[in-house]
């Protein structure tokens, strides 16, 4: 029996699912296996998964949302362990060895979770962090109900006994979004978790330039979200739903800053218009937005620091 179950659900990943299972292959713990579950992919992703039959099991299904997928993968796993890897994001390759250390050092962990490097639908590096100074740690279920905590499934190795014990992801929620918190929350009803503060995980923030993830309907997402911790603990998450849905737009703007202060209005352009999709009644973007028609001093002057936004989400 393995120690730890890999489970990377994709839906046409056909652009980054190589890589994803690639970096998986140079852990340095080498006592896994790898569950790849193809969410009814309609582009090459089945053809890519076909170079890697000889290492990994594949599940093919009808499409039928993220948790269901992730649910499917653990359903013929066997490992102790089991570690979420969405099919654009990629592992250092000390990532396994660490997290599965720090479930091992203390037995009261149900899950264990890293910091994250931060990369755009390309791949090129963000330099910001989801992480702030107040957070650096690991949260109590009181902290999950107060603040958005950035905790990304590519990040968490959970106990497969807490998995079992939580119920698993819930299959009402058939998109990206609120999924994740939902089940953190319930994995911290049963024990508590370990934090490492390496960033041992490469997220890819997959809006932009080029989107990679298929949108899903988030107001039903953060409806059932609201609805789901209401029944169970009797608490109102609406503060992490609005939470949740200014995180695009933050990434966004420091994106744009970042392009500005470098000198590339276009994208700077291109990364505001779309911060004003997302939040399309908050001033600041049709500020930064009118910008990058300034002259470029006059548009660095009235931009401030690009690193300004890593610090403050703005």
């Amino acid at each position: 029996m393995p120690r730890v179950s890999v489970i990377i659900p994709v839906f046409n990943a056909a652009a980054t699912v190589a890589e994803t299972i690639e970096s998986v292959l140079r852990q340095t713990l080498d006592d896994y296996e790898i569950i790849v579950v193809d969410d009814g992919s309609t582009d090459r992703t089945p053809q890519i998964l076909g170079r890697y039959q000889d290492r990994i099991h594949m599940i093919r299904r009808p499409n039928g949302g993220i948790s269901a997928a992730r649910n499917s993968g653990v359903a013929v796993s066997r490992g102790e362990f089991l570690a979420f890897l969405d099919g654009d994001d990629l592992w250092v390759p000390d990532f396994l060895a660490r997290t599965v250390a720090a479930l091992d050092d203390d037995q009261n962990c149900v899950m264990a979770f890293t910091d994250l490097v931060i990369v755009d639908s390309d791949g090129r590096e963000l330099k910001t962090s989801l992480v702030g100074d107040r957070i650096e740690r690991a949260p109590t279920l009181e902290d999950l109900f107060a603040r958005l905590w950035p905790i990304m499934p590519s990040a968490v190795v959970m106990r497969r006994t807490a998995f079992n014990q939580s119920g698993g992801f819930s299959e009402e929620f058939r998109s990206y979004g609120y999924e994740d918190v939902y089940m953190w929350m319930r994995a911290r009803e049963i024990g508590k978790f370990a934090y490492i503060s390496e960033r041992l995980v490469v997220w890819r923030f997959s809006l932009f330039p080029r989107p990679l993830k298929r949108g899903g309907k988030q107001r039903a997402a953060a409806r059932l979200f609201e609805r789901l911790a209401r029944e169970r603990w009797n608490v109102d998450v609406s503060g992490l739903v609005r939470a949740r849905e200014r995180a695009p737009r933050s990434i966004l703007g420091y994106i744009g800053l970042k392009a500005l202060d470098e000198g590339d209005r276009a994208t700077a352009r291109e990364a505001f218009a779309r911060a004003l999709r997302f939040d399309p009644l908050r001033a600041r973007n049709y500020l930064r937005y009118a910008r990058t028609y300034l002259p470029l001093a006059m548009a660095r002057a009235l931009a401030g620091r690009s690193g300004h936004a890593s610090k403050n989400g703005e």
